[in-house]
């Protein structure tokens, strides 16, 4: 394993090494830098950034998880053992979560590890555990099933009833390139998904509800919530509304969603942080829930500019003893964007066909929400250098298809992109 030291590291002041390179790391880098930490990223786990942040100050290059956890937890318990002065493992994308959380028992046990208790964790994450808990106390859950070969499939699908969504059983996994598909009736289901996807053990057949997504950032001690934010996602990086959240805005929390989240975090007894997602159709007056993440949220920035401090939290309800934390809950009226996420969603849609006329509409969101949004994702003034680097990725490959498709050439300078 190889360290990137940027000059100036203190060396007395306590390490805290993220896991999972990806948009909440950089708002995590940030922040914690700000408390005093010496903050120590990951290389892989995600579209990266964080390693250019200047409130980074050290690269950790690890075995990718991807390529199987024993290599990576071997490495991780090495380098733990060899860095006393890491006190904190935050692990921040799911991968990791899943992946520390089952290992704990592993790992040197004199560190805090800054994620709710494994049972928790596993809990929140088996989509079928989470929803018979929720039907349970009263948490209302869309219709679903388990399918673990393609004849079960297509038996589950008739049972429950079209329009209806698919998704992998292990939510860090896709169909393709997609979280989730849509399908709204068996030829579909056999055009889009003509046989057993490769890789997965089980898919999770959902009745489709509509609404929009409403995300509920939260801290709780022992089951008890301690922070609380609503948003509301208004656009996707997928034109089905699937996908990744790239606009929204934070709202008053909802009665009923504040009510479903407490009665989840107090039946879990949880310690941490998390985000509870619901769809909501306020035509229909309906809630469905979704479901729990335990970890800090893709658009962890918003949660932070709202006055939650989950970084902090996370790593203060992990401790043996947390002491007792004040509610809080966020402040309602800020607009987020996610451009980055929102121009990669463009120019993935361009290579699957999108049309000009849908591009360009596309395009003007994304502008829109540039100009008009609170809370940007990754960018700040004062730290430009990862959403650069980010976008030296992507605006070539932007330009070349707008220009064949849509017929606008940007005349964009660009760079060599940077090496990750």
């Amino acid at each position: 394993m190889t360290i990137d030291h940027h000059p100036g590291t203190p060396g007395d002041a306590p390490g805290v090494l993220l896991l999972g390179n990806y948009r909440p790391t950089l708002t995590l880098v940030r922040d914690l830098k700000s408390l005093g930490w010496v903050t120590i990223v990951g290389r892989g786990g995600g579209e990266g950034g964080a390693e250019y942040s200047r409130f980074t100050d050290e690269v950790w290059e690890h075995p990718p998880l991807e390529d199987g956890r024993e290599a990576f937890l071997g490495a991780l318990g090495a380098f733990l053992g060899r860095r006393s002065d890491i006190g904190v493992v935050l692990p921040v994308a799911e991968e990791f979560v899943r992946a520390v959380s089952a290992a704990r028992d592993r790992l040197p046990s004199d560190r805090i590890y800054a994620l709710p208790e494994p049972q928790v964790v596993r809990t929140a994450l088996d989509k079928t555990a989470v929803w018979g808990l929720a039907q349970s106390i009263g948490v209302p859950v869309a219709s679903h099933a388990l399918a673990t070969s393609y004849a079960d499939l297509e038996r589950r699908c008739d049972e429950i009833g079209y329009p209806l969504v698919i998704r992998p059983l292990d939510s860090t996994r896709r169909l393709g390139e997609v979280k989730a598909l849509i399908v709204v009736g068996p030829a579909e289901l056999a055009s889009t998904m003509p046989a057993w996807p490769g890789g997965h053990t089980g898919l999770l057949v959902q009745r489709r509800v509509t609404g929009r997504r409403h995300n509920l950032y939260f801290a709780a001690r022992r089951g008890r919530i301690v922070r609380l934010l609503e948003t509301v996602i208004e656009r996707t990086d997928h034109v089905d509304g699937t996908g990744l959240a790239v606009e929204g805005r934070t709202v008053a929390t909802t009665p009923v969603l504040a009510r479903h989240t407490e009665r989840l975090a107090g039946c879990l007894g949880y310690s941490g942080v998390g985000c509870a997602q619901f769809l909501v159709d306020p035509e229909a007056d309906g809630v469905t829930f979704l479901e729990l993440n335990p970890r800090v949220a893709g658009n962890h920035a918003v949660a932070e500019a709202a006055g939650l401090e989950l970084g902090r939290l996370s790593i203060l309800l992990a401790s043996p003893e947390p002491p007792d934390v004040p509610f809080v809950a966020g402040t309602p009226g800020l607009v987020y964007a996610w451009t980055y996420g929102d121009v990669r969603g463009l120019v993935h849609s361009l290579r699957r066909g999108l049309p000009a006329r849908e591009a360009l509409r596309w395009l003007g969101h994304v502008l829109r929400a540039l100009l008009r949004a609170d809370v940007h994702m990754t960018w700040r003034w004062d730290d430009p250098l990862p959403t650069l680097a980010l976008f030296g990725v992507q605006l070539p490959v932007l330009r070349r298809l707008l220009h064949r498709r849509v017929g606008v050439p940007l005349g964009l300078k660009t760079s060599a992109s940077p090496t990750r």
